[in-house]
C-alpha cells in the first residue's frame, strides 16, 4: 500500500513552493509514469533503487518541464520526499536559466549549485520526511532572502499566466505576449528562462490538462463525446486531440481515462 502525505510550505513561500511531499512504497510496480502538468520540482530518493527511463539511476533530481511522460522503474520499496513549486515559483531558487532543464529530468549533482548539493546531504540524513520539510523551508527561504527577483517581469508573467489559464482553449502565444506588455520574441525568451519551457508548450499542456478535466467530469465514453471534448479542449476535431493526448501521456483518451478515474493526486503529475 502507499503512504502519500503532503504539506504546505511556510506561507511567505506560497507564492513560490505548491507544496512538500512524502512518499512510502513497500511493493511499488514496476514502472510507474508521470505526466508533466507545467510545474517543475525537487525529488529525492531515500530508500530504493530509482532507474527514470531514458535517463539512468537517479538518488535526487531536479525535474525539469517537460511535455511528454516520464516512466520511472523501481527496484523494491521506496521513499522519495520533495518540493513541488508553482508554475511561477522555481525560477526563484535556481541561479540559472530554468529551459536548461527543458526536457531532462537532471541529478543534483551535476548542476554547479553547492547549497543544493548541502540539501541533498542534510535531506538524505533526516531523521524522519518532517524534518526534511523543515529543512525545505529553511533552504528556501533563505534562497528567498536573496534572489534578485525581477518584480516587473514577474508580473509579466504573472498575467499572461492568468490569461493563459482562464480560457486555454483560446489563447495562442501572441494574446499573452501581449497580455504581458511584451513584443512576442521578447515573451518567449522570457518565459523560457524563468517558466522552464516555451509558451506554446506550456499551451499545449493546459490543453491537455484541460481534455483529461473533461475527461474525468463528464465521463465521455463514444466517439461523440470524444469529439465534444475535442472541442472544448480547444482542437478542431479528435484527430487532432488524440496524437497529442498520447504523445503526452502515452495513451489514447479511453486508457487516460481508464488510468486516472480513481486518481486523487493533489500533486498532479503522477499516474
Amino acid at each position: 500500500m502507499v503512504d502519500f502525505r503532503y504539506r504546505r510550505p511556510d506561507a511567505r513561500l506560497a507564492p513560490f513552493v505548491k507544496m512538500y511531499f512524502w512518499g512510502w512504497d513497500a511493493d511499488p510496480p514496476p514502472t510507474q509514469r508521470t505526466i508533466p502538468n507545467g510545474e517543475m520540482g525537487v525529488c529525492f530518493y531515500r530508500h530504493g533503487t530509482v532507474i527514470y527511463d531514458g535517463v539512468g539511476e537517479i538518488r535526487s533530481c531536479i525535474a525539469g518541464q517537460d511535455i511528454k511522460y516520464q516512466d520511472i522503474i523501481s527496484q523494491g520499496a521506496i521513499e522519495i520526499v520533495g518540493a513541488h513549486f508553482t508554475t511561477i515559483g522555481a525560477h526563484l531558487f535556481f541561479n540559472m536559466p530554468l529551459n536548461i532543464f527543458f526536457r531532462h529530468s537532471t541529478r543534483l549533482e551535476d548542476i554547479d549549485d553547492e547549497g543544493f548539493a548541502r540539501l541533498e546531504e542534510e535531506v538524505m540524513l533526516a531523521p524522519n520526511h518532517r524534518v526534511c520539510w523543515d529543512i525545505f523551508d529553511t533552504f528556501f527561504l533563505e534562497r528567498l532572502s536573496r534572489s534578485n527577483d525581477d518584480a516587473l517581469n514577474l508580473r509579466r508573467l504573472q498575467r499572461a499566466l492568468a490569461y493563459g489559464h482562464g480560457d486555454p482553449t483560446r489563447t495562442n502565444v501572441a494574446d499573452a505576449a501581449s497580455e504581458a506588455c511584451l513584443s512576442t520574441r521578447h515573451f518567449n525568451r522570457l518565459f523560457s528562462q524563468m517558466i522552464g519551457l516555451p509558451p506554446k508548450e506550456f499551451l499545449r499542456l493546459l490543453r491537455f490538462h484541460n481534455a483529461l478535466r473533461n475527461l474525468k467530469n463528464q465521463h465521455f465514453n463514444t466517439q461523440h463525446s470524444l469529439t465534444e471534448i475535442a472541442c472544448d479542449s480547444g482542437h478542431h476535431d479528435l484527430p487532432h486531440t488524440s496524437p497529442e493526448i498520447r504523445e503526452i501521456s502515452g495513451l489514447s483518451p479511453k486508457e487516460l481515462l481508464s488510468a486516472s478515474e480513481n486518481d486523487n493526486d493533489p500533486v498532479g503529475w503522477r499516474m
